[in-house]
């Protein structure tokens, strides 16, 4: 009905996003695939999205998540607005073979986010798109979690830049994520980016580090090799891997405002588009590795240091003085590992180095509510702070004591208590060992007839208990998820 009134109806001229969602059901498909062709229920619909386009003057943002493949009559549509800046396109989840489409370009194309990428079922070539948009700023690419999970070698990376390495043009790309990347070689990625442009990188189950099995190792290592050229104006950086690669990288440049660090997540939360019925083993038979790996080797994540947790622990003092002195007087968010336990020492260096901060998410070896005292004052930019657990059963001593106060009910109480000086006036938000313990830290108020021992007036702070949903979209728990 809605495609319906957008084709008939003059209506279709006022829209400026479209967005194509659902669930399409498509008949005989397992029929269709086997032969090679499209249902004609999709090709129709696919048409009938061409001509809704054709008929939106002011388009700017289009949107795909449909569990059926866009075909290239959509794309052609697309290609020939001048009007649209940002595309969102998801692949199917499902594994359905269909025609390969050669994306064309699309002129004013500043934002471009592609997920579930498989190219063994959806071949489809964007290398053109990315060296015809020449006003692409934003480019967030998703492959399949599958490709991880079975081992499958299908990504190669000049098949989308290989265009651009040939033309010599370098992407003006001020933002990049990429996420489920597997590959035996991606040297054609190299040199295509204009490292003096980009501001933020987003690297999600696509590099190896601690927290890796042997179904998410790389089969060819020859490829990561440190950047011929540092990015100067790299002000974000978000990563689900700790590994000494990364810790040099950061070691490599200055002046970072937003980083996070996001400790390991369960398998169900990188499943962007529906669930895997087979769970990789904890060791798989991998491909031969061109560099080092003979033959047939069978790998696990006990073989490689870097993956055990004494490894992340030994990681830990690196990365906090290569990020207190290449970046912390500009730091505004900061996540660290929740398994990095962080002492006093690791504390005070944050406090010296880092005053600036707005946000942090740490993990501690404090055991009551008192050792925040240590850390909140110093910080006077300080609106938010996670206190997390790290993955000890019941979340450590911390959470240990704060589960007691909460139990007997004078959680808030402490809280408003702890929080009523000054310098704790800009904190707005606390999550002391879990979810369900977030706090909003309100204003001052004073206790009616209520002295000190010294005759003065007993002010505490308003606090109220959160849901997780409340601040879900503030940075710090926001960017603290697989989600790219």
């Amino acid at each position: 009905m809605g495609l319906n009134g957008l084709v008939t109806r003059n209506i279709a001229g006022y829209v400026r996003s479209f967005e194509v969602c659902g669930e399409w059901r498509e008949h005989d498909l397992e029929e269709h695939s086997s032969m090679g062709r499209v249902p004609d229920g999709s090709m129709m619909l696919n048409t009938l999205v061409r001509v809704a386009i054709e008929r939106m003057v002011v388009l700017d943002s289009f949107s795909w998540d449909l569990n059926t493949k866009m075909l290239p009559i959509v794309w052609q549509a697309l290609a020939q607005k001048i009007t649209i800046t940002k595309l969102s396109i998801k692949f199917p989840s499902k594994r359905h073979p269909r025609p390969m489409t050669l994306v064309p370009p699309i002129p004013n194309l500043q934002s471009l986010k592609i997920t579930d990428i498989d190219p063994l079922s959806y071949p489809d070539d964007i290398s053109s798109l990315l060296l015809g948009s020449k006003n692409l700023r934003h480019l967030c690419l998703h492959w399949s979690p599958r490709m991880r999970e079975k081992c499958e070698p299908s990504v190669h990376c000049s098949v989308y830049f290989e265009k651009c390495k040939v033309a010599n043009y370098l992407l003006p790309l001020k933002s990049i994520a990429v996420q489920n990347l597997y590959t035996y070689d991606c040297d054609s990625s190299g040199g295509v980016i204009d490292n003096d442009v980009v501001e933020e990188i987003t690297l999600l189950n696509s590099t190896d580090g601690w927290g890796d099995n042997g179904s998410t190792g790389f089969m060819d290592t020859a490829w990561r090799k440190p950047a011929p050229y540092i990015m100067p104006k790299l002000k974000k950086l978000r990563i689900d891997k700790v590994s000494r690669g990364q810790c040099d990288f950061l070691d490599s440049f200055q002046g970072l405002e937003r980083l996070y660090l996001i400790g390991p997540k369960s398998k169900s939360s990188n499943l962007v588009n529906g669930d895997s019925k087979d769970v990789p083993q904890p060791s798989v038979h991998t491909p031969p590795a061109s560099n080092s790996s003979s033959p047939g080797t069978t790998i696990s994540s006990s073989d490689n240091p870097n993956r055990s947790s004494a490894s992340v622990q030994t990681l830990r003092s690196s990365y906090i003085d290569t990020i207190v002195r290449n970046h912390g007087s500009t730091l505004r968010h900061l996540l660290l590992l929740p398994q990095w336990r962080l002492t006093a020492n690791d504390i005070a260096i944050i406090i010296r180095q880092c005053p600036n901060l707005e946000q942090l998410g740490i993990g501690t070896e404090f055991e009551n509510f008192d050792h925040l005292r240590l850390l909140v004052p110093f910080l006077p930019k300080l609106e938010v702070i996670r206190i997390m657990a790290g993955g000890e059963e019941g979340g450590g001593k911390f959470v240990a004591a704060m589960r007691e106060l909460d139990s007997a009910g004078s959680h808030m109480e402490k809280i408003g208590q702890e929080t009523v000086n000054r310098e704790w006036s800009k904190l707005r938000f606390m999550e002391l060992g879990a979810s369900d313990m977030i706090f909003e830290i309100g204003t001052r108020y004073r206790l009616d007839n209520t002295w000190d021992a010294e005759g003065k007036e007993v002010w505490r702070r308003y606090v109220r208990r959160v849901a997780l949903d409340e601040v879900r979209e503030m940075d710090i728990w926001k960017m603290d998820s697989m989600i790219i």
